[in-house]
């Protein structure tokens, strides 16, 4: 099981990223977070940006299909993608996660 994490600057983006992979059963839920400031340093400089970020529960034998369906939408725009373990998780949550995804 894994927690992805999708960003984007485009509010719009990261919704439709939801909506896609819902209706795909790629993911098993969202978590939708607006207004998320980002600090780079820049030439020694601090600069703030604004973001908008998912984040999932799925499986991680789903990552390449979650990765296909965002390049296939977004082209070459396609929004920050990457993923992170999730090492325990109660057995009912893991069930529910394993029979409302795709099955692999």
């Amino acid at each position: 099981m894994i927690m992805i994490n999708i960003a984007s600057k485009d509010a719009t983006a990261v919704e439709k990223a939801a909506e896609i992979l819902l209706k795909e059963k790629l993911i098993w839920d969202v978590n939708y977070k607006e207004h998320v400031k980002r600090l780079n340093l820049v030439e020694n400089e601090i600069i703030e940006s604004q973001l908008f970020i998912l984040t999932a529960k799925t499986k991680a034998l789903l990552f390449s299909k979650i990765e296909s369906a965002l390049k296939e939408h977004f082209s070459n725009n396609i929004p920050e993608l990457y993923s992170l373990p999730i090492t325990l998780m109660e057995w009912n949550q893991a069930e529910e996660l394993k029979n409302n995804t795709q099955k692999i």
